[in-house]
């Protein structure tokens, strides 16, 4: 039943993308005295005003609102995580995804009180049982901790690489040159050791919750520090968790747990559009909340 209403929701989208969409390409294309370039990011506007008209207007994600239900939106992800269209030259790839599926590393700033700091231990153990020093440990908390005046920084990051943001670590780009600047200190390859990209997210508002029906088995294993195995079985029953009760831990996993904020139920989707035409290529990203209906947090880079 479910993978039917999910099939359902699939078409309705796709056929709604391609008519609003091509009907806008077919308008612009009439613009093709002008440089490609050009064209293209005018068009790839009107790609974004789109998608988010229908964001706004579509029944099904309306309805992920008013159910107010965690198995709704996991069973929208499912059906819309890939819409491949093409139109008036242009090959579009959309993919949803649940934005708050990963750990916002930015959470690992807040140090005030006791659980602070304990989240805090957890990320040192947790690297170190990946065989990283305490030097990563450190860049990591010197690079969301803002300038100090007086130089006082945890570690010599900044001497390396002078130019880095030091408030948060608000993209994987910038989490990759702190790891770059790591392998150049300690001489080990850090990417393959572990991918941080599957754990993390980089969101400078270190308030976010994580959704727990979107978890990945690798943050499983971080925030829960289940085996691999447990880990992956409480990835894949995810989308249907209500309460705690519900994912069968022990009490040692759930004092670990509640060292994160976590939540069952955040209807915030991660919209990414790869879009290519006639040796163009761009991609945007942003951030939708159902709810408020309200995009932010927007990625847009343009190739050629």
């Amino acid at each position: 039943m479910r993978q039917g209403v999910a099939l359902l929701i699939t078409l309705v989208i796709v056929m709604l993308m391609t008519i609003v969409i091509g009907w806008s390409m077919q308008t612009l294309s009439k613009a093709k005295q002008t440089l490609n370039k050009e064209r293209f990011m005018l068009q790839t506007g009107v790609i974004i005003e789109d998608v988010l008209d229908l964001l706004k207007n579509s029944p099904e994600i309306k309805a992920v609102a008013d159910e107010n239900s965690s198995i709704a939106l996991s069973t929208l992800l499912e059906s819309a995580s890939m819409i491949p269209l093409e139109t008036q030259g242009y090959r579009i790839l959309i993919s949803l995804k649940s934005a708050r599926d990963r750990v916002n590393i930015n959470t690992f700033a807040k140090n005030s009180t006791t659980q602070d700091k304990k989240r805090q231990e957890r990320l040192a153990n947790f690297l170190r049982s990946y065989g990283f020093g305490s030097d990563l440990y450190d860049y990591i908390l010197d690079a969301m901790g803002g300038i100090k005046e007086d130089g006082s920084y945890r570690s010599d990051l900044f001497y390396r690489d002078p130019t880095l943001y030091r408030d948060a670590i608000v993209s994987s780009k910038q989490m990759e040159r702190i790891l770059l600047d790591y392998a150049k200190k300690d001489g080990v390859d850090p990417f393959s050791k572990l991918d941080f990209d599957k754990i993390f997210s980089y969101n400078e508002d270190n308030t976010t919750k994580l959704d727990l029906n979107f978890a990945s088995a690798e943050v499983w294993e971080f925030v829960a520090g289940v085996s691999k195995e447990r880990a992956k079985v409480l990835a894949q029953n995810g989308g249907a968790y209500e309460k705690l009760a519900d994912i069968g831990l022990s009490q040692e996993q759930k004092s670990m747990l509640t060292l994160f904020s976590y939540s069952f139920f955040e209807p915030i989707i991660l919209v990414h559009i790869d879009i290519q035409s006639e040796g163009n290529s761009g991609m945007i990203e942003f951030e939708y909340d159902i709810r408020k209906k309200r995009a932010k947090r927007f990625v847009f880079e343009v190739q050629k």
